[in-house]
């Protein structure tokens, strides 16, 4: 068996190499950019902890940090509620809901430069389909995407963001709701349980996990939207302070004033955030997820 050994690494090397090169280097190598001035064109030059003091101090970081987490605790939430009503509504027996899964998931694989100037047509304040409903029935227009107040610009991108990904949510949790036994939903009807009983009682419980996995990837998705914002806001040069988000500012450091030291301790500051976010909801998971 020996012999046949050497074709284990060497199917696997392509993947090993892979990871080495394109995960492992750039992952090391941004920590390492951390601690150094460096343009891109000049090597880098050791200037110690100078860039996490700088990019700490600065008020762009706050106003990006504070906007993204505001928008996770906006999309986050709403993308699970609404993918576990739709995934609960599809799961009954209605008609044509093949095509309502399509329908639903559609979203999912539009592009954002589609999606996003949709969403910029819908939200704008003088010519905007919200603003044309609104004004028929005695409301607005309101602004949306120019409003002053930086949170009323920040939701609006939070729903759009739900709209383009509560379908992916609503497969995993439909998945889990299919493994549910016919017997337990049957055993509820023969005892007179209500539909919304049955909902908030049986189905969320044994789903729990699904939503626990779903809580989770919608926290990474919100901390690393970038093109949402990049396509529903204006260009990452003339963005406002107050409407940057971490991605944004990553993104403007580092290929737009070249200041890869300071666009690299963003890009950790970030990683840092999710990590213990993540730990926190991993502590939480035995409070309410039941996995039997």
């Amino acid at each position: 068996m020996h012999k046949y050994n050497h074709w284990g690494y060497i199917l696997t090397s392509p993947f090993v190499l892979g990871f080495l090169l394109f995960s492992a280097f750039p992952f090391l190598y941004s920590l390492y950019l951390t601690f150094t001035d460096w343009d891109m064109f000049n090597p880098p030059r050791w200037i110690g902890a100078a860039n996490w003091i700088q990019v700490v101090q600065e008020a762009p970081f706050w106003y990006s940090l504070r906007n993204i987490v505001y928008f996770a605790l906006l999309f986050v939430p709403l993308q699970t509620f609404f993918a576990l009503i739709a995934a609960y509504v599809l799961n009954q027996s209605i008609r044509a809901k093949g095509l309502y899964r399509v329908l639903y998931f559609l979203p999912v694989v539009t592009p954002w430069i589609a999606g996003g100037l949709l969403w910029k047509w819908l939200l704008d304040s003088n010519f905007g389909l919200l603003n044309l409903i609104a004004g028929y029935v005695g409301f607005g227009p309101y602004k949306f995407l120019d409003n002053p107040h930086w949170w009323v610009v920040i939701a609006s991108i939070a729903v759009a963001n739900v709209w383009k990904g509560v379908g992916s949510s609503m497969v995993i949790l439909l998945a889990g709701m299919q493994n549910i036994s016919k017997e337990i939903y049957e055993a509820a009807e023969m005892d007179g349980c209500p539909k919304w009983k049955m909902f908030t009682n049986i189905v969320i419980p044994l789903v729990s996990p699904m939503v626990y996995m779903v809580l989770i990837l919608s926290t990474i998705s919100a901390f690393h939207a970038f093109d949402v914002f990049l396509v529903m806001l204006d260009s990452p040069a003339t963005v406002k302070d107050q409407l940057l988000t971490t991605n944004i500012l990553i993104y403007r450091d580092a290929f737009m004033t070249f200041k890869m030291g300071p666009a690299s301790t963003t890009a950790w500051l970030l990683f840092i955030l999710i990590l213990g976010i993540t730990l926190l909801q991993r502590m939480m998971e035995k409070r309410w997820v039941h996995y039997e």
